[in-house]
């Protein structure tokens, strides 16, 4: 089984397919999570305000409540209030948290290849029968598939490959979240929380540092960067709506980007009952809540991987 990009969606499938079987990570950058990932703002939710996102959010919490717990385990979780909810919310170093997925994995037998590129599958037919693959400067590759993964994060030409539905990328929107952290005044004090106003643009957090605020904005449409009037337009309406001191300090802010899933919500799952090729299977869309949702959504997506490929999990070593 092949699992087609190395962020956080990608590892933590890689890590839920585990059991079932022999699985090959491919990830074109130097090593997984250097991506996207690594610009995350680290924030895992207990919950998600879904009914489907919220079983994904409490897997993902539960494995980093382990972790967190483990005394050989380098995660240690920053509880945070959610919403006004103690204890719902919680901050961590988020490369940490993959790495964990990923060496618990590798103990069990994972192959990971960096710097190289899924670029299509093998079809025979209508079903996946092997992956090709490139690395920097190399001819392509084929190797034995019965079954692949892609988790692009936001690579929407990932979604564009044979073996996809027609317009199957087109389900998906282009997002960028905007971070803009503050630093408030001297005297400031406040518990680490994590608010999100659900009808609005506005998700922001109280994090662990003392006297900072992140704030996030979701924009839609395209992927470029925001402009200065924008920015400015984003801190007025910050400061006005949410009656932020007027001292409070503006950091350098940054651009995230993502893909919003169908409806809002992300796919996790097989293709072929929308067109596609059997044994294709993607999870992508995560969107803002990637950390939160990844591990859930990824052993979703196992369990359809092992129903499709009759491979009987087996106990990670």
């Amino acid at each position: 089984m092949v699992v087609a990009g190395g962020g956080i969606a990608g590892t933590a499938v890689a890590f839920a397919l585990q059991p079932h079987g022999p699985v090959l990570l491919v990830d074109d950058g130097e090593f997984p999570g250097l991506g996207e990932t690594r610009t995350a703002v680290g924030v895992l939710k207990a919950v998600a305000g879904h009914p489907l996102l919220d079983g994904w959010a409490r897997a993902t919490w539960d494995f980093a409540l382990a972790q967190h717990h483990h005394p050989r385990s380098p995660i240690r979780l920053t509880f945070a209030a959610l919403d006004g909810r103690p204890d719902r919310a919680a901050f961590l170093d988020h490369l940490l948290f993959l790495d964990a997925m990923l060496l618990l994995a590798r103990r069990s037998g994972l192959q990971l290849l960096t710097r190289t590129r899924v670029v299509e599958p093998v079809l025979r037919g209508d079903r996946v029968v092997g992956v090709r693959i490139q690395r920097p400067g190399g001819p392509w590759e084929a190797i034995p598939a019965a079954a692949l993964v892609l988790a692009p994060g936001p690579r929407p030409d990932s979604l564009a490959m044979d073996g996809l539905p027609g317009g199957f990328a087109s389900r998906f929107v282009r997002v960028k979240d905007v971070v803009i952290p503050f630093r408030l005044p001297e005297g400031s004090r406040a518990e680490p929380a994590v608010y999100t106003r659900r009808s609005l643009i506005w998700q922001f957090a109280l994090g662990p540092e003392p006297r900072t605020l992140l704030a996030a904005a979701r924009l839609e449409g395209d992927w470029a960067p925001p402009s200065f009037d924008q920015l400015v337009a984003l801190v007025d309406d910050l400061v006005t709506r949410f009656d932020l001191p007027g001292e409070a300090e503006l950091d350098r802010t940054r651009t995230l980007i993502d893909l919003r899933g169908p409806g809002g919500l992300p796919f996790a799952g097989p293709v072929a009952p929308l067109g596609g090729a059997e044994g294709l299977f993607v999870l992508a869309g995560l969107g803002l809540e990637g950390l939160s949702l990844a591990l859930g959504a990824a052993r979703q997506v196992a369990a359809a991987v092992a129903a499709y490929t009759g491979l009987a999990p087996s106990p990670m070593r």
